[in-house]
Formats: structure tokens, C-alpha cells, sequence
């Protein structure tokens, strides 16, 4: 089963138990949505339970990945996808508070890839100018399931077209790196050895900011009530 797949059956149950504990007089109305922002492009379902309470389940891929480039690391990162799922109180107007769960597959990993040909990078203090096909692959991992808290604006329960927006946070921990490296440098039978034990120990060096706990949610639905 594809990562899509799983989040799509996930998405499902979470809206059938819905319906499960929503009597026809409960349920309030169904929506679904558009959106994009920190956790990417996607799409999702909404279910009013009450007239203050949703339940909301949304999906959403990074169409484009991004590239930084760190100490002259010229890096591509490999995102996962999203699957964001809350209990939205609505307290004062289109005015809400969120709280659920924020889902992050492909096992909570975010996968670097770092390239520096023609560069002179240095690794646990030893120099190395990197070749057209020298790769440092890294692995930063994440708390998969992370409680997410927020708050929002807009109600697309009783809209035929709603506009609304979201912001919160996924409450994780600091995550770990796994370096590893690819290349005519790992593999020169001399060198190499020493080369890799110092992409090794670059791992022990490097700096995490205790900001990387927290996944930041921002983003901007467009909703059809159905």
C-alpha cells in the first residue's frame, strides 16, 4: 500500500466513525476543501457534528521539493506528506480552536540529499572537494505522530463556497540525523574509510535547533458545502 493509499484509508475512517456517531439530526452539514500551506497541496473532508463543533481531515503533498544550501552543501530535500486531523470549537463566530493530530509519513522522515562538486567542504575537520556524482545523504527523524493545537478562521459547514484559514502547531520532539555518503570518495579503497568515519562523526557536530521539536501548520482552504 502506496503512502497515499494509507493516508486516503486513514482519512476514511476517521470520516466514517464520524458519521457513525452522528445521527442525521446531530450532523450539521459535509464540506470538502482545497488547501495548501506548510503541510503542502491536498485536499480534505469536513463534518459538522454540532453547530459549534467540526471534524476535519486533511491531506496534503509537497508538489515541489525544496534545496538549501548549508556550508557550501548545496541540498535537496525529500518531504513527507501530511495527513492533519482535528476537532475544530468554533467559540466566537468563524472564530475556532483546533486540537488533533498532525500524521507525518514515510515513517517521519525528512530525507536530505546534499551534493558539493568542485567545492572543498570540510567534514569532522578534514577537507574534501566533492566530484560530479559525491553525494552526503542525511536523515532526519521525526516524531511520526505529533499532537497539533491551533487556531483558525472561517466555517465551511452551511457555505457552498467558504474561505478559511489555519495556523497552529505539530508538537514533536528534536529529531535525529543519520548521515551517510555516496561517490568516488566513499569509495576509494584508501581514503574512503576515513572519509566516511568523518560523515559519521559530522553527525555528533551538528547543532539542532530545539525550534525543530515543533512543525509549524499554516495554511488556506477553499470549501464546497455539499
Amino acid at each position: 500500500m502506496t503512502r497515499f493509499s494509507r493516508a486516503l484509508v486513514a482519512t476514511s475512517v476517521v470520516v466514517c466513525a464520524a458519521f457513525f456517531h452522528a445521527t442525521p439530526m446531530q450532523a450539521q452539514g459535509f464540506a470538502i476543501s482545497a488547501q495548501a500551506g506548510t503541510t503542502g497541496a491536498g485536499g480534505g473532508v469536513v463534518l459538522g457534528l454540532t453547530p459549534k463543533i467540526n471534524l476535519r481531515a486533511m491531506y496534503g503533498v509537497v508538489p515541489r521539493d525544496p534545496a538549501i544550501t548549508v556550508d557550501d552543501v548545496s541540498f535537496d530535500l525529500d518531504l513527507p506528506s501530511f495527513l492533519l486531523t482535528t476537532v475544530d470549537l468554533y467559540a466566537l463566530g468563524g472564530l475556532h480552536l483546533s486540537a488533533g493530530g498532525l500524521l507525518i509519513t514515510n515513517e517521519g522522515n525528512l530525507n536530505v540529499v546534499g551534493t558539493f562538486e568542485g567545492v572543498s567542504v570540510d567534514f569532522a575537520g578534514t577537507s574534501y572537494t566533492g566530484g560530479a556524482t559525491d553525494e552526503v545523504r542525511g536523515t532526519f527523524t521525526l516524531r511520526k505522530f505529533q499532537p497539533y493545537l491551533g487556531i483558525g478562521l472561517g466555517n465551511p459547514i452551511g457555505k457552498k463556497i467558504g474561505i478559511h484559514f489555519d495556523a497552529g502547531v505539530g508538537f514533536g520532539t528534536l529529531p535525529t540525523v543519520e548521515l551517510t555518503a555516496t561517490g568516488p570518495l566513499a569509495d576509494d579503497p584508501i581514503a574512503g574509510p576515513t572519509y566516511l568515519a568523518n560523515i559519521e562523526r559530522q553527525e555528533d557536530q551538528f547543532d539542532i535547533p530545539d525550534l525543530l521539536r515543533y512543525y509549524p501548520v499554516l495554511s488556506l482552504s477553499i470549501s464546497i458545502g455539499l
